[in-house]
């Protein structure tokens, strides 16, 4: 028998007939990433409405990706998202396997100039955003300032977490347009403990809690007069607060409008999942298509209800690159007057 027909040469010769058509093809999504690890950096601090959302996010993102990756969640805040933002573009890996998850002011913080932001938000690879959200300026029951027209009378003193979280640069930001009297004391790290002190009296109150954290975190607040709503943090009324009015609607004129509109933009992408710039295009759109199926899923739905968290109006990836890409092309003179009414101390 020649050699080549031994058993042995047979079965290495079948071996690389098999072998040889995938190393002539390139990896499938699916290949790359069984097996493998899914990190999600999350923005915020432990405990509070963004960290709720996203490891809701992250516990479910095996079951809707290619591969089945195991996923797992690392706490990264600072500034609202812009720490670990920085960190996702400069220092992780560009290849699908590191995402993050963070607020909506990440996608317009570079734009107004905020310290420390070293990215361009239209060059990240934004996957969706979990709910559009809406803040509500509140004032705890013991506060001075119990109704909207407080708030330009009377100093009005809220906690704020990091330096471009929203409940910092939205309550200075009124004050530059409109002319409100918030004094913002940040530092508190995130909202939980923002809620803390109001309950221990060091603070009157908040200046954007979100409507979805409420609902999680002091879903009876609402109902019982622990706290007063005076005004929504939003392009619209979030229907279970229909007789408050946003704070575009306090605009006195079109410009202050066209401002406020500028700033609070950011509310419609509130709970945004992205990547660093440069993924693989094949895994970005996996990734994409596993936020649709999972927004989508009547199980996930579901759950969402049963643990109050509000999944209504999310924004798909490509949703995100529109509305970022119609905010850098608004007027400079009035992102300039955004910018600097972020900034405000």
């Amino acid at each position: 028998m020649s050699p080549i027909t031994t058993p042995r040469a047979l079965a290495i010769c079948m071996a690389a007939a098999i072998a040889a058509p995938a190393a002539g093809r390139a990896e499938t999504v699916a290949e790359f990433y069984k097996g493998k690890d899914i990190k999600m950096l999350i923005g915020q601090p432990v405990g509070g409405g963004y960290d709720t959302y996203a490891r809701f996010f992250a516990r479910h993102l095996s079951h809707f990706m290619p591969g089945a990756p195991n996923v797992i969640v690392q706490n990264m805040p600072g500034a609202g998202g812009v720490v670990m933002t920085n960190t996702l573009v400069a220092a992780q890996p560009r290849d699908g396997t590191v995402i993050g998850a963070a607020a909506g002011s990440v996608s317009t913080a570079a734009l107004f100039g905020a310290s420390g932001a070293r990215y361009d938000a239209r060059e990240l690879g934004w996957i969706g955003s979990l709910n559009s959200e809406v803040g509500l300026v509140v004032s705890y029951k013991t506060a001075p300032v119990q109704k909207l027209a407080d708030i330009y009378t009377t100093e009005f003193i809220v906690g704020g977490s990091g330096a471009t979280d929203g409940n910092v640069i939205f309550p200075r930001s009124m004050n530059q347009v409109l002319g409100t009297k918030f004094k913002v004391i940040p530092g508190y790290g995130g909202t939980a403990n923002v809620v803390l002190a109001m309950e221990r009296g060091e603070i009157h109150g908040t200046g954007s809690w979100h409507y979805s954290s409420i609902s999680v975190a002091r879903p009876t607040w609402l109902e019982d007069g622990t706290i007063n709503v005076l005004t929504q943090l939003s392009l619209k009324r979030h229907p279970k607060v229909p007789n408050t009015p946003t704070v575009i609607e306090l605009a006195k004129t079109d410009e202050q409008r066209a401002i406020l509109e500028l700033i609070f933009a950011q509310q419609d992408m509130g709970r945004p999942v992205y990547g660093p710039p440069g993924m693989p295009a094949d895994r970005k759109a996996a990734l994409r298509k596993a936020f649709d199926d999972f927004v989508k899923d009547p199980k996930v739905q579901a759950e969402a209800i049963a643990i109050k968290i509000e999944i209504n109006n999310p924004m798909s990836g490509a949703e995100i690159d529109k509305q970022i890409a119609r905010l850098h092309a608004m007027s400079p003179d009035v992102v300039r007057k955004a910018g600097d009414a972020i900034k405000a101390p």
